[in-house]
């Protein structure tokens, strides 16, 4: 089924939550505050202080801009698509624009959601694209990913997965949550953290055989070193890959438009 995007980053065009949309942002803000200073990684902590979310309410997408696109070049788009399909989202990535959807859990859903929302875009994501080297990392996603074919297309998913989502790092010996999936997940990160869920190495061979586990929590999570090995690690990988093209398709507006749900 195709949908259409509604992308806007005019102020004047921006949704308008309501109270009560306003007040699951801030039980979500609140409950999972203590959970990350106290579990999520110190890239995270530190994109979270500079981009500067509260419990007030959902902030606009000029704001969120202000703090990302100066740092790193990124910037957010505003779309009504509650889950956008990989290949208009790498087209997306490779012009450096995350998509941040409309769509809010509901209080009956407050502990998880195999949706993202807007609070997984904007809690999980955004502050770590405060951060070039992070950013660096999300750059070379998209360009392997539209040139090769759909066999390893999925297994970058995976590996996207895997790390940009659900992964941990270690950090002075300790494990920290560095996934947006898991540092935006009430239930899972605390499911995660106190141990119920195997743990493994971050390596190509041991992530692809993983499929993704969008309706539930995950059942396997890795860790990585750092992001420097990260990169050098799904680098390696990627340079490996068939390419059906030399050069990345270039999809007109009106495809850029459109939005593929399975």
């Amino acid at each position: 089924m195709r949908l259409v995007h509604s992308l806007r980053n005019d102020p004047d065009s921006a949704p308008v939550f309501s109270e009560e949309d306003h007040s699951i942002w801030n039980t979500l803000f609140v409950k999972q505050l203590p959970q990350i200073e106290r579990w999520a990684c110190r890239d995270y902590l530190e994109g979270f202080s500079l981009l500067g979310l509260n419990e007030d309410g959902i902030p606009t997408l000029e704001d969120l801009n202000a703090q990302i696109t100066p740092r790193t070049g990124w910037e957010t788009i505003r779309t009504s698509v509650r889950y956008t399909d990989a290949v208009p989202w790498y087209h997306y990535f490779l012009d450096r624009k995350f998509l941040v959807t409309d769509y809010l859990r509901s209080r009956d859903e407050l502990e998880f959601t195999p949706e993202p929302d807007l609070f997984h875009d904007i809690f999980g994501h955004l502050p770590f694209f405060t951060l070039p080297h992070y950013a660096k990392l999300q750059e070379i996603f998209a360009p392997i990913f539209l040139r090769t074919n759909e066999k390893y297309r999925d297994h970058i998913k995976r590996l996207a997965w895997y790390s940009s989502e659900f992964a941990l790092i270690r950090e002075h010996g300790e494990l920290k949550a560095f996934g947006a999936g898991l540092i935006s997940s009430i239930s899972e990160l605390s499911s995660v953290m106190n141990g119920s869920v195997p743990l493994l190495p971050f390596t190509i061979d041991n992530v692809i055989p993983h499929d993704k586990s969008v309706w539930s929590h995950n059942d396997q999570i890795f860790i990585i070193e750092s992001i420097d090995d990260l990169i050098y690690e799904l680098e390696r990988y990627f340079e490996s890959l068939p390419k059906v093209s030399e050069e990345v398709e270039q999809l007109t507006t009106e495809e850029l438009l459109r939005d593929i749900r399975d």
